[in-house]
């Protein structure tokens, strides 16, 4: 199958999913009047949000690359940021941002090794960070109680809130062992030599082997790393912040931001763990709506806030397709000197 079949057909799932969520509503009607009725006001605010999110994605990525010899200045870093966010949610295709970005630096830079590393580490460290929170959030929920939360209380959702908990946890440990091996050069051959002999995960170990070259420029560069968490930390905050507004736009009072910050997680690795459709289309709503539902809120108001959501990632984005379409790939003056400098060291 080509690529522009494949492209086409991601499309085609993205829409069928759409249509099966529609005709899930009880009144499709009532809900298109319900997102056109929304607050503006906290529709706008939630949009601010997202973009503070996505200029905070590519500070933090500057710090990693500050870290290993790359000086990006600020205006570069946005503009790399920005069209991977355009292509993250309009391209069907197989790039994705985050190939966008590295292929951009990669260009300016001649470093292609070092860019490819730096988007590997950034996303592995978001991710982590994205459990962190899920795992902490829900476990806050489950000693507090729902009522405090804003949730509804039943055995269902306690028992979903102690499957996330648990889950979540899980992962957020897996995750951070698997950074503090990747940063030790001895747990690294260890984990190797295991994961060889055991059947089926020794298909892992190309990618191991991709994450072991990527944290090797970075084994001495831990305050980056420390500081690159607590970024992603507060993206996690904003992009949460973002959804909590967008559900008290619709609803008032529906959703507390605790359990937005438990879920949120969920959408995010739902989003990465399937990427059939451009932008998550169709796939997103559904995550919403599962999600929503996990923690004793109406499914339905999840399909509609993951809706808003995608319309304001579509208008947040856009400015990263007029700079791609631009063609704004040109070296600044600070990325000809750290060439010069790095092809010739002795300049």
């Amino acid at each position: 199958m080509n690529r522009h079949a494949v492209s086409l057909l991601k499309v085609a799932i993205g829409l069928a999913l759409l249509v099966w969520l529609y005709y899930l509503l009880e009144d499709p009607a009532e809900t298109w009047q319900n997102i056109v009725n929304a607050n503006g006001a906290l529709l706008a605010l939630g949009a601010l949000m997202y973009t503070g999110a996505v200029a905070l994605s590519g500070l933090k990525w500057g710090i990693l690359l500050r870290a290993i010899g790359i000086p990006v200045p600020i205006d570069r870093l946005l503009t790399y940021q920005w069209i991977a966010e355009f292509f993250n949610n309009f391209s069907p295709a197989q790039v994705g941002g985050d190939v966008m970005r590295g292929y951009s630096l990669a260009i300016d830079t001649q470093r292609r090794a070092d860019a490819a590393a730096s988007v590997l580490i950034d996303r592995f460290i978001g991710l982590t960070v994205f459990m962190i929170a899920a795992a902490v959030a829900s476990s806050l929920m489950i000693l507090w109680g729902y009522p405090i939360m804003g949730v509804a209380e039943g055995q269902d959702t306690f028992s979903y809130m102690r499957l996330i908990a648990l889950g979540s946890l899980g992962a957020s440990l897996l995750l951070i062992g698997a950074i503090v091996a990747l940063l030790s050069r001895r747990l690294k051959e260890w984990a190797e030599m295991v994961m060889v002999k055991l059947p089926l995960i020794h298909r892992l170990t190309p990618i191991w082997h991709q994450l072991a070259d990527a944290f090797n420029a970075y084994r001495h560069q831990k305050q980056a790393i420390f500081v690159s968490a607590v970024s992603s930390g507060l993206i996690v905050i904003l992009t949460s912040i973002n959804i909590w507004l967008i559900s008290s736009a619709i609803s008032p009072n529906s959703i507390s931001l605790m359990a937005v910050l438990t879920i949120n997680p969920i959408i995010v690795f739902v989003g990465l763990a399937l990427p059939l459709t451009p932008g998550g289309l169709g796939v997103r709503q559904a995550a919403f709506a599962l999600s929503f539902g996990l923690v004793g809120v109406d499914a339905e108001l999840g399909i509609k806030v993951g809706l808003l959501q995608q319309i304001i990632g579509y208008l947040v984005s856009l400015p990263g397709g007029l700079l791609w379409m631009r063609g704004r790939q040109s070296i600044s003056p600070v990325m000809k000197q750290n060439q010069m400098a790095h092809t010739n060291p002795k300049v």
